[in-house]
């Protein structure tokens, strides 16, 4: 008697512990504002990540097609836009070649979400490991950019990461009177 009573005090005690079986109210997914849809297959995908590769590689000949004349580039050291125009962007890329060497990226992860609401990003996460041309530092800064489209294009770039290794390699390029 004693080992039946211990028996259904143990399944009571595991049904009482168990998961809960109630089921939630599905919420219609076109109702959800900022669900969607993601991938990494997408042609906008792949525009950033030519823009990557051209970064990696110092590719003076890329043209930032994917970019909007009136792209926003926002950077982390500020809220306020830092890059207004195509023009500018285009400056900013290239010029940023004379301040790293051996740049590679790791753990790179390219996503576009279209979001219900009707907004478009591509998100970066990943690593940029590089070498700076004027600390002679080995580099590693672990990246995320959100990038929003209209109309096909970019138009607003916002980077968020450390800026101290890219601060530094900026400082002691302006000491060498770059």
């Amino acid at each position: 008697m004693k080992k039946l009573c211990m028996v259904i005090t143990v399944v009571a005690a595991m049904f009482a512990c168990g998961p809960k079986t109630e089921t939630s109210k599905a919420v219609d997914a076109t109702s959800d504002a900022l669900g969607g849809t993601m991938t990494s297959l997408d042609d906008k995908s792949k525009a950033i990540e030519a823009q990557l590769k051209a970064y990696a590689e110092q590719d003076t000949s890329w043209s930032g097609d994917a970019f909007a004349d009136n792209i926003q580039v926002y950077y982390p050291s500020d809220t306020l836009v830092d890059i207004k125009d195509k023009k500018a962007f285009l400056a900013d890329f290239k010029g940023q070649y004379k301040n790293w060497k051996n740049v590679k990226f790791d753990r790179l992860r390219v996503i576009t979400l279209k979001l219900n609401n009707g907004e478009v990003w591509t998100n970066i996460w990943g690593v940029m490991l590089a070498k700076g041309n004027f600390t002679g530092k080995d580099i590693l800064i672990p990246l995320h950019r959100a990038m929003l489209w209209q109309n096909d294009k970019v138009v607003r770039d916002i980077h968020l990461y450390d800026t101290k290794l890219i601060m530094e390699e900026l400082a002691a390029r302006a000491a060498a009177g770059e």
